[in-house]
């Protein structure tokens, strides 16, 4: 058996060693899939889940009065401190309405969909504006965020507009 001299040991060793270095790399060219949530959990975040895959945010704000009578219908959850999550909807009209009413629910995020945590509704008559809000002690580790639908009636007519908010992470 004939001896390997060191170069050529060294050489057939760092060949290797760049090759096997290179299979993570290879193996992890993006393909064209749809965006889905990750499987992987984020430890130094907190997360007990991966975050939810990225959503249109729906809200309503008209330009013209053409579209309607509510000029603005939005929600969103704000930390309060610790595991408190302070919500806030806000629906606005042109005019004042007969009623405008909110239905608000805050969800929270399983790793596979959006579920109900805690809900609240609000309502106010002969006025253009309605403020409801809610504060709610959450489960830390979970993503959050609310889902509002906003009701003008002004006597005749109902017009009504959704919003869902960006996440949050407690």
């Amino acid at each position: 058996m004939r001896k390997m001299n060191n170069k050529s040991a060294a050489s057939i060793l760092k060949t290797t060693l760049v090759a096997l270095l290179m299979v993570p790399t290879i193996l992890a060219i993006p393909t064209s899939e749809p965006a889905v949530a990750s499987p992987m959990i984020n430890v130094s975040s907190g997360a007990l889940t991966a975050p939810p895959p990225p959503e249109p945010s729906i809200h309503s704000l008209a330009n013209t009065r053409e579209l309607g009578h509510i000029y603005q219908a939005v929600g969103a959850v704000i930390p309060g401190g610790g595991l408190s999550a302070i919500v806030n909807t806000k629906t606005m009209t042109y005019t004042a309405m007969k009623t405008l009413s909110v239905d608000y629910r805050l969800e929270r995020w399983t790793g596979t969909a959006w579920v109900t945590f805690k809900t609240n509704s609000n309502n106010a008559t002969n006025t253009n504006l309605l403020n409801a809000a809610s504060d709610w002690t959450v489960m830390p580790g979970y993503y959050y965020r609310v889902t509002s639908i906003h009701t003008a009636y002004d006597g005749s007519t109902t017009e009504t507009s959704k919003h869902v908010s960006g996440t949050v992470l407690f």
